[in-house]
């Protein structure tokens, strides 16, 4: 390729524990009170930082300007050795997946693409991402906790009602409302904690997504223009992201508290029931495991697949909103529509699909969990009454009842507990099959920037190998570009369109050309034929696949593209663009001037006219064709490039 030359927790004894269990959830009440207050300010600026991440990894990669400061050079060489670091993880996306999901599925592929995208989203266990895990583990071992204290007070308002204890009875209802308080905030508090750390996953993410992918490099012209790998980016970056980060928060809830539950739960029933009732519950949990496995249709392949075909959807009306006015021009909203509504049937037919599937799953998985497990439960806690001897059952009169009542009680709600952490396991199955649909895709995603990133090009198909498109595949460039010389130069530079299928086609036989200072020059030509592509071989869009390319650095020269970028912000940002207002101030720049710049193109009416320079508006729709073109040439003498 061209080298560029330039510069675990116990839980206690239920009954002896009210007390200790009233102290304690009044501490993590008011622990959690003084954290929720301290995160609360904090979730805005992760908001913040957000929606900031576009601009800020544009900040970082603006090294041509007089305004990039040390710190920015700083932060800038981190992030490159981040991604150095990063690359070995990424190594197998490019070629051995796909980005449709259809290897989307619980195995070591899986579980070695969370692991590369862990390092991005909880970078260090002194992360914020790390602590908040910390404290949502905290949370699920109290709730936890809670539930068995729940469950023995439970049995114990039953014994003294059956015993006809009045007094007592409405002591333990008073427990009861005690308990009710620290439990709703536990629960409160699991909730929140799992959509910060979502939004935190997020954040992260999509800070290492968009400094990848808006850099230098070009990495978001080549996703595009010189490799077919990725479909849709904005749909990978925006939906598939905020899936993914929303999917693996809820994963501590959703199998990390079942798990949790079944492990405590069982051992406060190995008290209850005894050993071989725990053991006949916990074979019967893996035979029914088991089948609604074998039963479990592709959930991830499914997800990806939807995805995919929302992408498609979302990029036609992208089209259509792109290219209002001339779709207009040729009255071709029929075909439009046509291409809409193929988009759309085409992700309805998947989601009944998928919903078609869901329904024989469903009903497998309701029969077991809700019906054949609870009744399961209710002989595992019947059978050590009736295997009692005789004198046993009949001791004690009510005192007995009562604690035979209390026993069965407790146990019973211990094992609807068990039964609903069994379900739920059985549940997040099918989110976990989701989760890695979602993965592929993020994955995916990561690993062609980071190939783009070292110039590891889509490979060519067989059938594209032969002839020309062999010849010219972009893995065989190996033009040398200096960035160092006052002027332009190609020496024997081949100019080359970049094929989809890694090939290229030839435009101009190697080429030979110099532009010194202060020479003009019109490249004059038929359409076709690589007067544009010589521009984007020059700035470096294109590689050179052999030869030498001469150019000045960056901030020394500018490049007008044919179709004028007009981008979201004021009237001033047209004029400055890439610079921001910031920037233009910081280099001493003026309004004033930048009237001087619009009267020398023409456009000095343009102020006045739309209100100010620092108007804002969709100014695609509000300047001519022409006055377009006028806003490309007053950047030009704006930034007074050599």
């Amino acid at each position: 390729m061209p080298a560029v030359i330039s510069k675990p927790v116990r839980a206690g004894l239920p009954g002896r524990s009210l007390g200790a269990a009233a102290v304690i959830s009044l501490i993590v009440v008011v622990y959690s009170y003084r954290q929720h207050r301290n995160t609360a300010a904090k979730a805005k600026k992760s908001m913040a930082a957000l929606a900031t991440a576009i601009s800020s990894a544009s900040m970082r990669n603006l090294r041509s300007s007089n305004t990039y400061t040390a710190g920015q050079w700083i932060e800038s060489d981190e992030r490159e050795r981040q991604f150095d670091a990063d690359a070995a993880y990424f190594q197998g996306g490019p070629s051995g997946l796909n980005t449709d999901g259809k290897r989307a599925r619980l195995d070591r592929v899986f579980l070695q693409q969370l692991r590369a995208l862990a390092r991005i989203i909880i970078p260090s266990l002194a992360s914020k991402e790390a602590a908040i895990i910390a404290m949502h583990a905290l949370f699920l071992v109290l709730r936890t906790w809670l539930s068995v204290v729940v469950a023995e007070l439970d049995g114990k308002i039953v014994k003294h009602l059956v015993r006809g204890q009045g007094r007592q009875f409405l002591a333990g209802l008073l427990s009861w409302f005690a308990i009710a308080i620290p439990a709703t905030y536990t629960n409160s508090m699991i909730r929140f904690l799992e959509s910060k750390l979502a939004l935190s996953f997020r954040t992260r993410l999509t800070q290492y997504v968009h400094d990848l992918y808006l850099n230098d490099n070009l990495n978001y012209y080549k996703l595009q223009a010189l490799d077919s790998r990725i479909a849709h980016p904005d749909q990978f970056i925006t939906t598939d992201v905020a899936r993914f980060c929303n999917k693996l928060a809820s994963f501590l809830s959703n199998l990390g508290k079942p798990t949790l539950d079944a492990i405590i739960f069982n051992v406060q029933l190995i008290r209850g029931v005894g050993l071989q009732g725990t053991l006949g519950m916990f074979g019967m949990y893996m035979a029914t495991a088991s089948l609604l496995r074998a039963w479990t249709p592709a959930f991830g392949r499914m997800a990806a697949e939807h995805a995919s075909l929302e992408g498609d959807l979302r990029a036609h009306h992208a089209r259509v909103i792109t290219n209002a006015e001339e779709i207009a021009f040729y009255r071709g909203e029929e075909r439009e529509s046509e291409q809409l509504q193929g988009s759309l049937q085409r992700l309805i037919a998947h989601a009944r699909s998928v919903a078609a599937r869901k329904v024989p799953h469903v009903v497998l998985e309701d029969m077991v969990i809700k019906y054949t497990w609870s009744a399961f439960g209710y002989l595992a806690c019947a059978l050590p009454f009736f295997m009692a001897p005789t004198g046993r059952m009949s001791s004690s009169g009510d005192g007995g009842s009562g604690h035979r009542t209390q026993r069965f009680v407790t146990n019973k709600r211990i094992l609807v507990n068990l039964s609903d952490a069994g379900g739920r396991m059985m549940y997040s199955i099918k989110e976990i099959m989701e989760l890695t649909g979602y993965t592929s895709r993020v994955y995916s995603l990561l690993s062609t920037l980071h190939a783009l990133r070292r110039d590891d090009y889509e490979r060519p198909r067989a059938a594209a190998c032969g002839g020309t498109a062999g010849e010219f595949a972009l893995s065989r460039a190996h033009g040398i570009v200096y960035q160092d010389i006052d002027g332009v130069r190609l020496t024997g530079v081949p100019i080359v369109a970049p094929g989809g299928d890694g090939g290229g086609e030839l435009l101009v036989r190697p080429l030979t050309w110099e532009v010194r200072r202060g020479e003009h020059w019109m490249v004059a030509g038929p359409n076709g034929v690589g007067k544009t592509s010589v521009l984007r071989v020059l700035a470096g869009l294109w590689p050179a696949f052999a030869g030498v390319v001469e150019r000045p650095e960056p901030a020394e020269i500018i490049y007008i593209p044919q179709r004028a970028y007009l981008p979201l912000g004021s009237l001033r940002d047209q004029v400055i663009y890439p610079h921001t207002h910031d920037q233009m101030q910081a280099l001493g720049r003026t309004d004033e001037e930048l009237m001087e710049v619009l009267t020398a193109v023409h456009l000095a009416y343009l102020p006045a006219r739309e209100g100010g320079f620092a108007a804002r508006k969709e100014w695609k729709d509000v300047l001519s064709g022409g006055e377009k073109q006028r806003i490309n040439l007053a950047r030009m003498f704006y930034h007074l490039p050599r």
